[in-house]
């Protein structure tokens, strides 16, 4: 329990101990200090250190109001009760203006009442030091963060800002306070920043995450991560907002160097696919085809073969033809002629199809919209390997009869879905493993997602089957 020490100036000795006594009842624990006039009490205030003063407004020497004047020059922050032996409404009024927090009169029911505004007193006191100890822990980290802490009124006008706000945008918080949040953005896409901003504050929303491009005062362009809530007044309307800016300039220029990596390192595979692919099909497969050729003219040259020796080499004549339908399939595997040749539907068309005839499984390939779209080859390229590593996985993992493929043009978005009706997984438990497999098909497809700027979202439950859906921003 706190420490409770009081201090009583009250000259006649006997109400000085009813007092004492009423306020022990309640406050055993509460170290008492008496003074008859008030000057001593002024001058032993520093060593006392009291928690709340009682004085009676008639007093030797100096009086209760003269008393709150002296302290108050003093800069003596005390709550300070006053008690007069006559109800006098002009000594209240001057006693309250001068800051005591309490004024009694010594009434019947006063030693009653005397315990009670007591603790009024010291329960404010606390809750006073606990908002001073707030403030000052708020003061604190706003002074020493390195994030930019505001808050703006209802109309968007900045009312605080902590000083950080120099080092990220160059203006003092002098200058941005009473400004308009919208005064510090970049031309690019400030009026719809704007907008959005405004419409949230009409909704009473949260500002969650919003990314928005600041002009710093030397001209510099900055990237600020927004959050801010609402503040309510008593009939629920919007007194403030609240909130927190974070300078992601070198994240935002982070992510970019991956993206392009990222976008050069596909490329890159595309290209590695490409010479492995023509080298396939150019040179092994045509050097596994003139073989071939010359083998079966040796057979046909040497009509006296035993049986057995030709049967032997019809048996290897198969067996290179084997290897120059793999060779060929892994060509076209590695570089579709169809998608240069007919374009991404008719490619995937036809892939689906073979996939179909291969390995046994039904494919319902569909697609719908794409005539509104004019893509590019990388963007064609990476939604045919999403369909191929789609159904591959489904091939591998699923062990479901059947697959369905929807490619549509719903603008400005480009959608993919990829079904089965197999054996499923559980989502979450699969994506914290697939830092730890060897497998890289979904990896391989969320990354190709988030090259082309898209969403992708799993669904599946064992047993229930698995939906991959994918959005493409056109």
């Amino acid at each position: 329990m706190e420490p409770l020490t009081l201090v009583i100036i009250e000259d006649e000795e006997a109400h000085f101990r009813l007092m004492k006594r009423s306020i022990a009842k309640e406050f055993s624990h509460a170290s008492v200090y008496h003074f008859q006039e008030a000057n001593t009490c002024l001058e032993l205030l520093d060593s006392i250190i009291p928690t709340i003063i009682i004085t009676d407004y008639l007093l030797p020497g100096m009086n209760g109001i003269e008393f709150l004047e002296a302290l108050s020059q003093k800069n003596k922050d005390i709550p300070v009760i006053m008690i007069t032996g006559q109800g006098d409404e002009n000594v209240a009024v001057r006693a309250m203006k001068l800051g005591a927090i309490d004024y009694l009169v010594k009434s019947g029911d006063f030693f009653t009442l005397l315990p009670t505004v007591v603790e009024k007193v010291v329960r404010k006191n606390r809750l006073e030091r606990s908002l001073l100890k707030s403030e000052k822990r708020f003061q604190d980290m706003a002074e020493n963060t390195s994030d930019w802490i505001w808050e703006m009124d209802a109309q968007g006008k900045y009312i605080y800002s902590n000083p950080v706000v120099e080092d990220i945008i160059g203006y003092p918080r002098e200058e941005v306070i009473g400004r308009n949040f919208y005064d510090f953005f970049s031309s690019e896409n400030k009026e719809a920043l704007k907008a959005r901003i405004f419409e949230l504050m009409a909704e009473i929303k949260p500002i969650e995450s919003l990314d928005n491009t600041l002009v710093r005062k030397d001209g510099v362009e900055v990237i600020m991560e927004t959050s801010g809530v609402p503040c309510l007044d008593k009939r629920g309307n919007i007194s403030c907002y609240r909130g927190v800016s974070r300078d992601i300039s070198e994240r935002k220029r982070s992510e970019t160097r991956i993206h392009n990596l990222s976008q050069q390192l596909l490329k890159a595979q595309e290209t590695e696919r490409q010479m492995i692919s023509c080298e396939l099909h150019d040179r092994v497969a045509q050097d596994l085809s003139a073989s071939k050729i010359q083998f079966d003219m040796l057979i046909k040259e040497q009509p006296a073969l035993d049986t057995p020796v030709k049967e032997k080499l019809l048996e290897i004549s198969n067996r290179l033809q084997k290897a120059i339908n793999a060779i060929r399939d892994l060509s076209y595997d590695l570089q579709p002629p169809a998608l240069v040749e007919m374009g991404l539907l008719k490619a995937l068309e036809i892939y689906c199809e073979e996939f179909s005839s291969q390995f046994g499984r039904n494919v319902d390939f569909q697609s719908a919209g794409l005539n509104l779209f004019k893509l590019d080859s990388d963007t064609e390229i990476h939604l045919y390997r999403l369909v191929q590593e789609g159904l591959n996985n489904i091939r591998k993992h699923a062990d479901s009869e059947k697959a369905i493929v929807r490619l549509l043009g719903v603008f400005p978005n480009i959608i993919l879905r990829i079904e089965d009706t197999g054996k499923g997984f559980d989502v979450k438990a699969r994506e914290l493993a697939l830092g730890n497999e060897k497998r890289m098909g979904l990896r391989s497809m969320k990354e190709r997602v988030n090259l082309l700027g898209g969403q992708m979202t799993i669904q599946s439950n064992p047993m229930q089957g698995t939906k991959i859906y994918i959005k493409i921003p056109f």
